[in-house]
């Protein structure tokens, strides 16, 4: 409005608190009054009629004009089919016109699965990153509660004698035998969103029938899981000879089953930054099933190992670590910034390593895991890999030589170490961990002499149990924390 103008001047604002209370009091009382004054009006008209008819219209009027209930507007959300339902929510805004609902994720069911319409802005792709956002999802994926109540209701039948033919009987059979299907399928869902128990008949009499003493300890360990992931089908291996791994499998069972996942802190910094991992109860039955390990449990055995450094009786051989998730290769990222970002990541930690002059880099480039030892006093980089007349990984061997281009301007010497060979498919993260084990234990001259395994072909149960149970006990220590 210009100079000398203040807000008082041009808005109603109060001066004070009490100045504001007393006016907004004297407008409440004066709207008040006035519905006082009409109240009373309407009293004189109905004691003008008589009390019979007063109070068949009071009643009438009472079952006419019910309280209106408020719409339930929870809902499941389902990914690819409507039978898969993966999250609960709310909707927000139900236009009959769009393709698309306006919900806010709640509760998460499963956090891997990806999102219809994914957040780009904070690349958020997966559902157990989207709780408490508002998204974008499919109409015909959306099932509301109160929907989904009444189709898991028992559905009524016509009786046989109303039937005109037989043919009508097996069209009937076929389509409430698939219904009952799907109604399955969507019940265990809404079990796991809900917590409700919706069993069915066929199910209590099963429960009553006398069960082999192999189902009992199957059902027992996969109580609370959504179905049977890849380590669950497997058998646990030498665990039940094995104290330190029983003890720990006992306590995973009893406490991991029931969250989500453990937070694993490390004392200290890592990978020259602060640092933690989560391990979840199929991480642990991975290493109890002798399967494919993940990032996460690698990177936990490196926080194992590096507090035996720092604080246990390993000697320090100049060693640091690079994060195995900050340079293996994205299914979300092309493979040009996926080599630039690594790089990066990798130039990064040359600067802040301090005094270390080694550097161990365990590597996935996919479903394998391979290891670079990289020397910076002498240039040389030492690659080992588990796989017999395997050659060096040449996107691994790109990410280090940009990473020393751009640290010191200089080119690396390639070396393949000789190195115990794996027998079958999913030994590679156990060879890897035993690999970096005995380079923190004995330094780079036991690559540069070629003597990792002390000359072994094959590692023998007894070296690879050693990193389970230095691995699965280390994480165990975390569940009471």
């Amino acid at each position: 409005m210009g100079k000398f103008v203040t807000p008082q001047q041009y808005f109603y604002l109060p001066n004070t608190v009490k100045h504001y209370m007393d006016t907004e009091k004297k407008k409440y009382d004066k709207r008040l009054n006035k519905l006082e004054d009409e109240l009373e009006k309407l009293k004189r008209g109905v004691n003008n009629v008589s009390e019979a008819e007063s109070c068949q219209w009071g009643n009438e009027d009472l079952e006419d004009n019910p309280d209106e209930e408020p719409l339930d507007m929870s809902c499941f959300l389902a990914v690819d089919n409507a039978s898969n339902i993966v999250a609960k929510g709310t909707i927000l805004m139900d236009t009959n016109e769009e393709e698309f609902l306006r919900v806010m994720l709640e509760i998460c069911l499963h956090r891997e699965a990806l999102l219809p319409v994914p957040l780009e802005e904070g690349f958020i792709m997966e559902v157990g990153d989207a709780i408490g956002q508002i998204l974008s999802w499919p109409r015909h994926l959306v099932i509301q509660c109160s929907d989904l109540e009444k189709m898991l209701e028992k559905p009524k039948t016509k009786p046989v004698k109303d039937l005109k033919s037989n043919k009508q009987i097996k069209q009937l059979r076929g389509t409430n035998e698939e219904n009952e299907k799907e109604l399955e399928q969507k019940i265990v869902q809404v079990e796991k969103v809900t917590g409700k128990e919706e069993i069915s008949e066929k199910e209590k009499k099963r429960k009553r029938e006398p069960k082999v003493e192999n189902e009992k300890e199957n059902v027992q360990v996969n109580e609370g899981k959504g179905g049977m992931t890849r380590a669950q089908r497997r058998p646990r291996l030498r665990v039940e000879n094995n104290a330190v791994l029983t003890m720990t499998a006992l306590v995973v069972d009893a406490q991991v089953l029931k969250v989500d996942s453990i937070k694993l802190q490390c004392v200290d910094d890592l990978f020259g930054y602060e640092s933690f991992t989560y391990l979840n109860w199929d991480d642990f039955e991975a290493i109890f099933t002798l399967d494919e390990l993940t990032g996460s449990v690698i990177t936990a055995y490196m926080m194992f190992l590096y507090e035996q450094i720092k604080n246990g009786p390993k000697l320090d051989h100049g060693i640091c670590f690079v994060s195995p998730s900050a340079i293996s290769p994205s299914e979300r990222k092309s493979k040009r910034k996926h080599i630039a970002d690594a790089s990066r990541v990798v130039a990064d930690r040359l600067s802040t390593r301090k005094d270390n002059d080694i550097i161990i880099l365990p590597y996935n480039p996919g479903r394998h895991w391979v290891l670079a030892v990289l020397d910076v006093k002498t240039y040389t980089c030492y690659y080992l890999d588990s796989i017999m007349n395997s050659t060096i990984n040449p996107v691994l061997r790109q990410i280090i030589d940009a990473a020393m281009s751009l640290y010191a301007m200089q080119s690396v010497n390639w070396v393949k170490a000789k190195c115990p060979y794996q027998t079958g498919g999913t030994e590679c993260g156990y060879y890897v961990l035993k690999f970096m084990k005995e380079v923190v234990e004995e330094g780079i001259a036991i690559l540069a002499n070629d003597n990792v395994g002390e000359g072994k072909v094959v590692y023998t149960d007894e070296d690879i149990d050693g990193i389970r149970e230095g691995c699965s006990s280390y994480g165990a220590t975390f569940v009471f924390k």
